[in-house]
């Protein structure tokens, strides 16, 4: 299974102010943005962010938007308060500097990534977080989305989370599933090709072209086998996606460098491609 690779921490922050609430739902912390007063809810949106988690502003703005287009997102707090702090962006950009002041002062942000890095990758990592992911999605599913379909969206660190959701094994406490699809931009920690070859609920890949925790044989690999299933079961209701971003880096889909013109369209196509993977499969949910 891969490693945390430096590129999860790099970015930069969005303009933009958080719109939502934040409240307590099931026991954890959590934003929730909600869709525009007087607009027929599609359904419910669930957020697995990337490494810096919930407070992170970027994180909250992408749900606004989510929201805007006629859903309730929900972005829990399921990393226990371990997240990145944003700042360690900054460190990752320290890294680029020349001259004798620029090359001493990595050592003090090489030392500031290591003490963040180690603690996340223990007490983030799958065993620790995914109780807490699974069990939320349980008793929204049991309560909130009683009537209403449920999609994941993951990025970076939750693209693993979404990616075991669309197994279809893990189930509600009635024995539905939890989510009736799934859609990952960059996501990280997967195994290849097995997690991929595993999937069987509507499932839509973001990929970046510069990104060490999917490689250019990973991505061939996971949009082939994406290809090859929809072949066998589109006639069946169930289709998937896989979309290569060309010259973008890991992390575009929400920390794009809105003074990167072309990483930051790209960041708004990929946030297109969620809303209408989800507002597709929500007007009809894959057979049961």
């Amino acid at each position: 299974m891969s490693t945390l690779k430096p590129c999860c921490a790099t970015g930069s922050l969005h303009t933009g102010e958080p719109k939502g609430r934040i409240t307590k739902v099931h026991g954890l912390d959590c934003y929730v943005a909600d869709a525009p007063s007087g607009t027929p809810v599609k359904g419910i949106i669930v957020i697995i962010p990337d490494a810096f988690g919930w407070t992170f502003p970027n994180n909250r703005v992408l749900s606004d938007d989510y929201a805007k287009k006629g859903f309730t997102v929900y972005l829990p707090e399921f990393m226990d308060g371990f997240v990145m702090p944003p700042d360690i962006m900054d460190s990752m950009k320290a890294f680029s500097a020349t001259g004798l002041w620029g090359n001493l002062a990595k050592v003090g942000h090489f030392l500031y990534m290591v003490r963040n890095f180690f603690p996340f990758l223990y007490y983030c990592r799958a065993a620790a977080s995914g109780p807490r992911v699974y069990g939320f999605l349980k008793a929204l599913k049991k309560n909130e989305a009683k009537d209403l379909p449920i999609g994941t969206a993951g990025f970076c660190w939750g693209g693993q989370f979404v990616t075991a959701l669309c197994h279809d094994e893990i189930k509600a406490d009635d024995g539905k599933r939890l989510t009736v699809a799934g859609f990952v931009a960059h996501p990280s920690f997967l195994r290849y090709p097995a997690d991929i070859e595993k999937i069987v609920l509507p499932y839509s890949c973001a990929a970046s072209e510069i990104d060490p925790q999917m490689s250019a044989d990973n991505a061939k690999q996971t949009e082939e086998v994406l290809k090859s299933k929809t072949a066998k079961t589109k006639d069946q209701g169930v289709e998937h996606e896989f979309v290569m971003y060309k010259g973008v880096h890991h992390g575009f889909a929400v920390r794009a460098d809105e003074d990167a013109k072309h990483e930051a369209e790209a960041g708004k196509k990929a946030e297109e491609q969620a809303v209408n993977w989800f507002t597709r499969w929500f007007a009809n949910p894959p057979p049961s």
